[in-house]
């Protein structure tokens, strides 16, 4: 079997492929970038006896040399020479194709935002209440890393965890969804946590970026847990599910109007079967992940939070609206992936100040916007460290004035690329001047 990992990336998916074919098939790896980019990853996929192709600026040879290509979701689907694949596969292909999965009950999330704090708070959750579960995908976790799991717990006959719970972009159903011909595995949980205008740098239409997400919404599902603000919208574009589908919040939701990220994940145990009090003892200590609200520190009278993740702009006006009723210091902006900024409005109005970093979103969609409204900015800087400078400068300014906790909080709006490889080390540039600002005497 030949199996070709087209584009290795730094996100660890393609490496994830690589290890898991590594030793059962020839395996080769294309990807544009030149070696230099990937260091000691690069390294070890060679190590492993794998035939890497760097700077591959066309891949032709490589794919029809395949048996099997094994697509990174960032690569779309109208490169051309995609049209030469014998067999275009994917992480979800293959651990929903496994026959190791038929006793596991999985959890598949979707939503432009909210996905990953949902599927971290569910999985929490589950093994807090006696269950085994895992999660994988979009959050950070390749589905090749679970099924290699899952094949070494059959050797070692270790019993197969009882849940999976999968993060699922867009990109990620829709190569699922032509992988497996539309023929989706038993659901026993869905969940579409939001819908916001997102990567219409990639799509033709807003509805053609819904769509994919819907895919997930079929008859397949036990369960559909949705949130209350898309019912019109996936009433329209789904037919015969209206049964199965349940709304969030309910009106009882204990996480309603306070820990928000956890409305959805309270609901969905609940659709599970478990009781109120044992939900909110389970969800509890549960402590939040990188890069998404994530708490940094607090150090005179200032809490620094990290929340990277937050690649659109209406994600910006869901993280900060956490905060009331502290003052906060919004460090923001970045590069355009074709949305819009008017749904950051609200965050960027209640901001004790705001500190632009520069990229085409800032430059062509936030700063029109901001001075449309009048609103104040410093910036743009060119890099991370002057505006977190800047913001704690103004942080503790304020702190003196009216003796309030302030925070200092990354909440771009927007992608990362050129300043940053990824969203993750623009996060990680930022928790790194958190801890020498938290160092200093």
């Amino acid at each position: 079997m030949k199996i070709l990992i087209l584009g290795l990336g730094l996100n660890g998916g393609g490496a994830s492929a690589a290890r898991y074919f590594a030793g059962k098939a020839d395996v080769r790896i294309s990807d544009i970038s030149p070696r230099e980019t990937f260091g000691p990853l690069a390294d070890e996929m060679e190590a492993l006896g794998i035939n890497c192709h760097f700077s591959d600026k066309d891949p032709k040879e490589n794919i029809k040399w395949a048996d099997i290509v094994i697509k990174n979701p960032a690569i779309p689907n109208t490169l051309p020479q995609l049209s030469l694949a014998k067999n275009i596969q994917n992480d979800f292909s293959y651990l929903f194709s496994s026959p190791l999965i038929k006793d596991i009950k999985l959890i598949l999330v979707t939503g432009t935002k909210g996905k990953s704090t949902t599927v971290s708070a569910i999985t929490h959750a589950l093994n807090r209440l006696g269950n085994s579960a895992i999660y994988c995908g979009n959050i950070g976790v390749s589905a090749f890393e679970i099924l290699k799991d899952l094949e070494n717990r059959q050797i070692d006959k270790k019993p197969l965890p009882n849940y999976i719970v999968a993060e699922m972009s867009s990109w990620q159903i829709h190569d699922t969804n032509i992988a497996l011909n539309g023929v989706w595995p038993n659901t026993e949980l869905t969940i579409l946590t939001s819908l916001y205008r997102d990567h219409q740098n990639r799509y033709h239409s807003l509805t053609e970026y819904y769509d994919d997400k819907l895919t997930l919404i079929n008859d397949k599902c036990k369960h559909i847990l949705i949130n209350i603000r898309t019912k019109l919208y996936v009433d329209k574009h789904t037919h015969g599910l209206k049964r199965k589908i349940k709304l969030f919040p309910t009106l009882f939701n204990p996480y309603a109007g306070n820990k928000i990220e956890l409305m959805c994940a309270f609901n969905a145990l609940k659709l599970l079967g478990f009781k109120k009090d044992e939900i909110i003892k389970a969800l509890s200590s549960y402590k939040g992940i990188p890069h998404r609200i994530e708490q940094i520190a607090i150090k005179n009278d200032i809490m620094f939070i990290n929340d990277s993740a937050a690649t659109i702009s209406e994600a910006v006006t869901f993280s900060t609206s956490t905060l009331y009723p502290l003052s906060y210091h919004l460090i923001c902006g970045g590069t355009d992936k074709d949305i819009k900024a008017l749904g950051m409005l609200p965050a960027l109005k209640s901001a004790t100040s705001i500190l632009l970093l520069d990229g085409s979103f800032t430059t062509d969609k936030l700063i029109p916007l901001l001075n449309k409204y009048q609103l104040s900015y410093y910036g743009p800087y060119n890099n991370l460290r002057d505006a977190f400078e800047k913001a704690v400068d103004n942080a503790e300014e304020k702190k003196g004035f009216n003796n309030q906790m302030q925070v200092v909080i990354l909440s771009p709006g927007a992608a990362s690329f050129g300043m940053f490889k990824n969203e993750f080390d623009r996060g990680d540039s930022f928790r790194r001047l958190v801890g020498e600002y938290v160092s200093r005497a």
